[in-house]
């Protein structure tokens, strides 16, 4: 199972790559500009975006590789 933490670090990671901000990351992942911010602060997210989140993820290291 996946942390809060875990994936705060794997979209950082993410976002440094690509030079995009969290805010367009969370925007484009999940139509939330607010996401990584609401994690940040302790906020939780349903299985259903976590999906969403992993897909976004996985579907740009796809294209990056």
């Amino acid at each position: 199972m996946i942390t809060t933490a875990d994936l705060l670090k794997r979209i950082k990671a993410h976002c440094r790559a690509r030079k995009i901000s969290e805010t367009t990351f969370g925007r484009k992942a999940v139509n939330d500009g607010k996401l990584v911010a609401r994690l940040r602060a302790g906020g939780t997210i349903s299985i259903r975006t976590l999906q969403r989140i992993e897909a976004a993820l996985a579907a740009d290291e796809a294209v990056a590789a």
